[in-house]
């Protein structure tokens, strides 16, 4: 499948549409309908943005959503990318293995069977770190010594990783899909510590992993993303309050 490259500075930060909001007109650009803060849905722009497409970002209020999202996401979630007019496909690594067979382009995904299954299962050994952060915000009474184990296995694992295949990412040289998958849990545990310290990486035993994610944050195709621990922790604030705050970036 042909793609445009990026021609113009993409609009991430678009106001939440909300119950009541018309859906934008199909402009026969593939589009994302996204929630700025939202994780799952970062993976998906992050793929966007590593093979430099065009896109167009439609942001969603997830605690009062438009009548029309179950149109364009069968289960009311974020991300799910609009093809052509209600040709839709959700849920975050569907829609990123999809973008890697469609649009060749800097290919994320390694063409070795044992490679990507193996990165399957690092994404799958990150899932402690998901738990993590969720708890820590919401449930932070509910965090046990088996949830703070898990966790940090799941950074040693990674980082154990980084040793064994010496290279500067997961993937190589450069970012891939298992990186990006990952990666916007890491982003967001800056503003994680300041809820809880346990949250955080110690230096002591992970000082590779810390330089991994140094280097993750330096990349353009997350850099371009990058939100400050300052908005994520001020989101995370309403978050916990159930009231969170979508437009924060437009506001500051």
């Amino acid at each position: 499948m042909s793609s445009k490259a990026i021609t113009g500075k993409i609009n991430f930060n678009t106001k939440h549409l909300k119950r009541g909001d018309p859906l934008p007109p199909y402009n026969g650009k593939l589009r994302v309908y996204n929630m700025r803060y939202c994780p799952f849905a970062q993976r998906t722009i992050l793929a966007l943005n590593a093979k430099q497409m065009d896109y167009e970002v439609v942001n969603i209020n997830l605690m009062d959503k438009p009548e029309w999202l179950t149109r364009k996401s069968a289960f009311g979630k974020v991300p799910a990318i609009e093809i052509n007019e209600d040709v839709c496909i959700f849920e975050s690594l569907v829609t990123v293995e999809y973008l890697d067979e469609a649009y060749p382009q800097r290919p994320l995904l390694p063409k070795d069977p044992l490679r990507k299954a193996l990165d399957k299962i690092l994404i799958e050994a990150s899932g402690p770190i998901h738990t993590m952060m969720f708890k820590t915000v919401k449930m932070p009474d509910s965090i046990t010594e088996d949830n703070l184990k898990a966790y940090e296995s799941s950074l040693q694992y990674i980082q154990n990783e980084l040793i064994n295949r010496k290279t500067k990412f997961l993937s190589g040289n450069e970012p891939g899909y298992v990186d990006y998958m990952i990666w916007p849990w890491f982003e967001r545990i800056g503003a994680l510590k300041k809820f809880d310290e346990r949250a955080g990486i110690d230096s002591s035993k992970f000082g590779l992993l810390l330089e991994y994610c140094s280097n993750m944050a330096k990349d353009p195709a997350v850099s371009d993303y990058l939100l400050p621990d300052d908005i994520l922790f001020k989101y995370f604030e309403g978050y916990k309050a159930g009231a969170p705050n979508y437009e924060l970036i437009t506001e500051e």
